[in-house]
């Protein structure tokens, strides 16, 4: 929902360096004997049927979740929690736009299933603006005067308990960006309480705290069983964003007060953490190591061995090559209005970058969010997902990032590009893939990079990982079905375009996991979507720029597991009459042209052009 800012390390340092520092020697794993994994049938885990309120407590008239489920509204972001102790209730939520139509924000959706994924109710995080429970009054957000919450996600404790995080914001002052953790018990059909973990200030260009990381301990030999630990990003302007760590001892009653874990660092973002067996606890991060002439991303961690009281000075784990999406508007000053607008009124994330982007738009659409190249596509960018198993080896973890293949790195075509820039200055392109890095003695060092499922053709990003009882999956979108598919295109964009300059849509963008019962050596590599989708549906900024999230989630206990991931195959395509051109692009909408031809709003925005769903499905062994 904030800006994640993304960055491209300056053009003057060397590209064989940079390699050579970052030790990429590439080991394709499927040159190894593949494993088989299986993967349940997928489906809506946000569904289009009525939603519940939480403790069932009763839904009065203005009530915004009174909308929910039949108005067909946006939902991305999910996160995925598999109940360690009965692990037939799986829970997700999500960044929801079901809310906006009444209560004029966007909230956390929470989701539950009781069978494993099969079937799923839906809820909301109490406390949105017209939640008039009590539950809802006794929120600290609702008493704070928040309008919006999201960036979902979740962790279960060994005793039923589930922790729910996320931010939570208002779109204009006060904005008092802040972040909280929600107490589930009962297997979460008990919702308890929501507490503030840290607070933002009022100011629109103040402190933002954001990007939400939270685990919470499991280990079998563990002496800190059941505590949580949360971490995320303190953005203050100029990249200088911080990483912050609290932990709670008490169940998610109380948080200790947020403290600094990064330094030495810029543009720290992208939090995850993972607890071994022992009660050791590493946070990770993406960030940017060097001075401004050479700095490269990285992504960094922090280790704890004393249950969160303190943590080590960060160290890098990878260092890589960006995969990370930017070209030029064609009307900067427009698109900077568009994106604030859009922001403004719950209809799409801010898209800032920072001064040392190879572009001035990480996302380009229709009308004033069209860009120079001619695409259409959403925001992506590298971030990392770590994963110890709590009953397994303490000092092996398994880390995973998307990034850019280096030996696929080539001159742009165009303005588009996702690589760093060239020695040169010359703007590159990359296929993106999605690496493997493994410790086995507690982070003292790291394996090299390795892919994780190398393929000839196609996109990779937003990975996912987590290790239980010897078993590890792995999630991540890939477009390697994609007919258009090229280093030169973004995903669900083709090489040829329409009379007006814009490149034609495609479909071929599908969800892919993975197993391994071996440590990470042999992976088994499953679609698990059965419907390719089209990512980059116009449904934000006035139906004229797309916006996909910027992450998949998979949670598993010993040999099940269940990924989640943001899903178009249910949104109504259509033509935006205001626009020539990029009908591919263009959702389903109803405007009227007045006498002078100027088109008014949608009036139908729950046809269906804005159905974004959350998707699922469950991989085994």
């Amino acid at each position: 929902m904030r800006p994640v800012f993304i960055r491209r390390p300056d053009p003057s340092r060397s590209r064989l360096g940079l390699i050579a520092a970052a030790g990429l020697t590439m080991v394709p794993l499927a040159l190894l004997p593949a494993q088989a994994t299986q993967a349940g049938a997928d489906g809506p885990v946000s569904v289009d049927t009525a939603y519940t309120k939480a403790n069932n407590k009763p839904i009065t008239a203005g009530d915004a979740i009174s909308r929910c489920g039949t108005n067909r509204r946006q939902q991305n972001e999910p996160t995925s929690a598999v109940d360690p102790t009965k692990p037939t209730v799986v829970t997700s939520g999500s960044n929801d736009y079901c809310t906006v139509e009444l209560a004029g924000g966007t909230w956390a959706g929470f989701y539950r299933s009781s069978n494993g994924g099969q079937t799923w109710q839906d809820s909301l995080l109490p406390g949105y603006p017209t939640d008039n429970s009590s539950e809802g009054l006794a929120s600290p957000l609702h008493q704070l005067g928040i309008g919006n919450a999201g960036d979902p996600v979740q962790a279960w404790d060994l005793h039923g308990r589930l922790f729910f995080m996320g931010n939570a914001f208002n779109r204009v002052a006060p904005q008092r960006g802040s972040v909280w953790v929600a107490t589930y018990d009962k297997h979460a059909t008990r919702y308890l309480r929501t507490v503030i973990i840290a607070r933002g200030t009022p100011a629109t260009n103040g402190v933002f705290n954001d990007k939400t990381a939270i685990e919470a301990d499991r280990g079998v030999n563990s002496p800190y069983d059941g505590n949580v630990y949360t971490a995320f990003s303190v953005f203050q302007g100029g990249g200088n964003n911080e990483i912050q760590f609290a932990r709670s001892t008490d169940h998610g009653q109380t948080f200790s007060h947020p403290t600094r874990i990064s330094e030495g660092s810029k543009g720290n973002q992208g939090a995850d953490i993972a607890v071994t067996s022992n009660g050791d606890v590493y946070v990770t991060w993406n960030g940017t190591v060097g001075s401004r002439a050479t700095g490269r991303d990285a992504m960094l961690f922090a280790k704890s061995t004393d249950g969160g009281r303190s943590f080590s000075k960060p160290r890098v784990a990878a260092e890589f090559d960006g995969f990370d999406a930017a070209d030029f508007a064609g009307d900067p000053d427009a698109a900077e209005k568009a994106h604030e607008r859009a922001f403004e009124t719950a209809d799409g994330p801010e898209s800032e970058v920072e001064p040392s982007s190879a572009g001035n738009s990480r996302d380009c659409g229709s009308g004033p969010f069209s860009c120079l190249s001619g695409f259409v596509f959403f925001r992506h960018h590298s971030s990392p997902h770590i994963t110890a198993d709590p009953k397994g080896d303490p000092n092996k973890l398994y880390l995973v990032y998307d990034a850019s293949i280096p030996s696929t790195e080539t001159a742009s075509t165009s303005t588009y590009n996702t690589a760093p820039v060239a020695p040169n200055g010359t703007l590159q392109v990359a296929q993106g893939g999605i690496y493997l890095r493994t410790t086995t003695d507690g982070g003292a060092s790291w394996s090299k990079a390795r892919l994780l499922a190398p393929t000839a053709r196609g996109h990779q990003f937003f990975p996912d990982i987590n290790a239980d009882g010897g078993k590890i999956f792995a999630v991540w979108h890939d477009s390697r079905n994609d007919p258009g598919y090229s280093v030169q295109n973004p995903p669900g964009n083709a090489t040829k375009t329409d009379a007006q300059g814009y490149h034609l849509a495609t479909f071929g963008l599908d969800t892919y996991g993975a197993s391994s019962t071996d440590g990470g050596t042999t992976w088994g590599v499953v679609k698990l979507s059965s419907q390719s989708q089209m990512p980059n549906y116009e449904m934000f900024g006035d139906r004229r720029v797309p916006f996909h999230g910027d992450y998949n989630y998979v949670s598993s206990v010993n040999g099940f597991a269940y990924g989640t991931w943001t899903d178009t195959r249910e949104v109504k395509p259509g033509d935006d009459p205001r626009y020539e051109g990029g009908e591919g692009f263009d959702v389903f909408q109803c405007r009227t042209a007045d006498a002078a031809g100027v088109f008014g709003a949608d009036t139908c925005p729950t046809a269906g052009g804005l159905d974004q769903d959350i998707y699922g499905a469950s991989m085994t062994p």
